[in-house]
């Protein structure tokens, strides 16, 4: 009885985020995304995290997730003394595009493949900063 009463807590919290979710994505006149701002690790590197990147986007595609993707977006810096700007070498970003689709797949996270990206990840950045962000589709037109 009491295993019963808490699997029908535990389905009617994920109703009420999904519920809260969806009233917060009616807001957004455009894209969902995740953008997050890492600090490199001592081993880290923009090249490993980009191959990070590239396996996490294959894990979606190989569980039918196609309409979302993973973008590694360097910072800059202004350098005063050369007037110009210089890739920050301390932290990065990355910016998951229409992270709402990956909800399709999110029960088959923590497979072999989910653990390698993620150890990957973990071997070149330490995430400090995480937002959900509304990307506005004009961003995406021709026009």
């Amino acid at each position: 009885m009491k295993s019963a009463v808490i699997s029908m807590f535990a389905i009617a919290s994920l109703f009420a985020v999904s519920v809260a979710y969806t009233q917060e994505s009616i807001q957004c006149d455009g894209i969902v995304s995740i953008l997050r701002i890492s600090n490199y690790v001592d081993s880290g590197s923009e090249k490993g995290l980009r191959e990070a990147s590239e396996k996490h986007d294959a894990w979606y595609k190989s569980h039918g997730v196609t309409e979302n993707k993973q973008v590694v977006i360097p910072i800059l810096q202004y350098n005063e003394d050369t007037d110009s700007l210089v890739t920050d070498s301390s932290r990065i970003s990355t910016l998951h595009l229409n992270s709402t689709a990956s909800f399709a797949a999110g029960e088959y996270q923590g497979d072999s493949m989910w653990n390698e990206f993620i150890a990957l990840y973990n071997k070149n950045t330490e995430i400090t900063d995480s937002f959900y962000i509304c990307l506005p589709d004009s961003l995406f037109s021709s026009q």
